[in-house]
């Protein structure tokens, strides 16, 4: 009994899909990437937890140099014991993915997918015990659901490390029920990469950690024992070309989850701050072919009518390079800075206009269902 979400990637006219068993859909000629079910972290409203787990790293502490294996052990003594099986019970069966407790109050976090049309949701806690969980909320846009647990029966809670402040090559770990019966299986790697689009989904990391089908949910921590993504897709190949891949993982960065959860333990629905623009994303080659000497930011190639971005003034090939004073780059793209700030909130658009910058300031609306 395991969720197994399948994703096909094409490249010439293809479209991308996930989800779970009963909700696949294949094309021969397209790549073939994996939804997966995994365990996530706990969360209050202030985005901290209100209790860390018995081992949890002290920021005032004197920082000390410990082997990188001794550390991985001890960041995986911290989150395994607050990280969970989900169990999607509906009408198809029983299906399962992975979740981490967030919170004393018993809020657990895992993926949209893990549990979407669910008639009842159950919960296995790292030491067995099972038990009934409640739906807080849950948003398709963002593959993100929050649970809730008796308060009584929470063993451990996770808590969210800062995903923007990942380097290339950082060691990461993630734990979650592998093959649906393999409860709390630890695998480790590296970040990959930042702010990658895979899946209808953007600004996700990108590990080589193996990631396995009950992965989706679960945690990505880093040798501190933070949460600093949650895992939700793998992409094992392609059926074009007949390439198979190997170390292509993604998970969606912490920062943008602490901010999902918030809104969903709130108000029971997540929000997401339209600014109502299509653009790029500069690198070096891109900048050449616009002739341009900026090599970050994003390159605005559209203003939709009426929205945010075209009553501020915002307009065609201006480059935004900073919100609030914050610098756009990979580890800081637009639509994560974005998910800093609620619908109606104003902020200050640094941009690039020629070869003038001015500041732009921009009272953020809510993105349209279309």
């Amino acid at each position: 009994m395991l969720v197994l979400g399948t994703i096909l990637l094409g490249t010439i006219g293809g479209a991308v899909m996930g989800g779970v068993v009963g909700y696949t859909m294949a094309l021969s000629s397209q790549p073939e990437p994996i939804t997966i079910n995994q365990p996530s972290v706990p969360v209050t409203h202030s985005l901290e937890p209100v209790m860390q787990s018995s081992g949890s790293v002290n920021s005032t502490a004197v920082a000390q140099t410990v082997p990188e294996n001794e550390a991985l052990i001890a960041a995986v003594d911290l989150v395994n014991p607050a990280t969970v099986t989900v169990l999607n019970q509906n009408f198809q069966g029983i299906s399962s993915g992975s979740g981490v407790i967030i919170d004393t109050a018993g809020y657990i976090v895992t993926n949209n997918h893990v549990i979407e049309k669910a008639e009842k949701i159950y919960v296995i806690l790292a030491h067995g015990g099972r038990m009934q969980a409640q739906l807080v909320g849950s948003s398709i846009d963002f593959d993100i659901a929050v649970l809730k647990i008796d308060a009584d029966y929470v063993p451990a809670v996770a808590y969210f490390g800062d995903s923007s402040a990942l380097r290339l090559g950082e060691r990461v770990a993630a734990i979650g029920s592998a093959l649906g019966g393999f409860r709390n299986t630890v695998t480790s790697g590296v970040i990959s990469a930042h702010n990658r689009s895979l899946g209808g989904q953007n600004g996700l990391l990108q590990t080589d950690t193996p990631i396995n089908h009950g992965n989706s949910g679960g945690p990505l921590i880093n040798l501190q024992g933070e949460v600093v993504g949650i895992n939700v897709m793998v992409l094992r190949g392609s059926g074009y070309s007949g390439d198979v891949a190997e170390g292509l993982g993604f998970a969606i960065p912490s920062n943008t989850v602490a901010s999902v959860v918030k809104q969903l333990i709130e108000t029971g629905r997540a929000e997401m701050p339209f600014l109502g623009v299509s653009y790029s994303v500069l690198n070096p080659q891109l900048s050449m072919e616009y002739n341009i000497t900026t090599t970050q930011g994003a390159y605005i190639e559209q203003v939709l009518a009426g929205s945010a971005a075209k009553e501020a003034g915002v307009q065609p090939k201006d480059i935004i390079t900073a919100i609030n004073g914050r610098m756009l780059d990979d580890q800081h793209p637009l639509g994560q800075q974005l998910m800093m700030y609620s619908v109606g909130e104003t902020i200050e658009l640094t941009i690039l206009r020629g070869d003038k910058e001015i500041k732009i300031p921009v009272t953020l609306g809510k993105r349209p269902d279309n």
